[in-house]
């Protein structure tokens, strides 16, 4: 009986382990009027993607690239962004992207924001 049990328990530890690089590999699908953006600053409510400022709507979203939702006053990142507007022209989702998304938008024809010129040496 407790080789059957220790044998369930490895069986199931097997399964969890290599399910992991399957979950890891899916991408996301993004809805089809969502934008590629770089986003440059943040100051909840404010967005500045593409050098244009963007104010979070009510109920608005923010996806790590995890796609866990990150609370807007923590969010802190600077980088290329995929951003959905609601019908009132606020921001209603957006995703970070991962460096795999950004390839896959890229070969997918989307043109890939460039990343502001910084001055100076930095």
């Amino acid at each position: 009986m407790k080789n059957l049990r220790t044998g369930l328990w490895g069986i199931a530890v097997l399964y969890a382990l290599l399910s992991q690089p399957a979950l890891a590999q899916q991408t996301r699908k993004f809805p089809e009027d969502s934008r590629l953006g770089n986003l440059t600053a943040v100051s909840f409510p404010e967005f500045i993607i593409n050098g244009q400022s963007f104010i979070m709507g009510p109920g608005g979203q923010i996806r790590g690239i995890d796609n866990l939702i990150i609370m807007p006053t923590m969010a802190n990142y600077s980088g290329l962004i995929r951003y959905q507007l609601d019908m009132t022209g606020y921001l209603q989702r957006v995703w970070i992207l991962t460096p795999d998304e950004v390839k896959e938008a890229e070969s997918q024809g989307q043109q890939v924001p460039a990343p502001q010129r910084r001055f100076l040496f930095f």
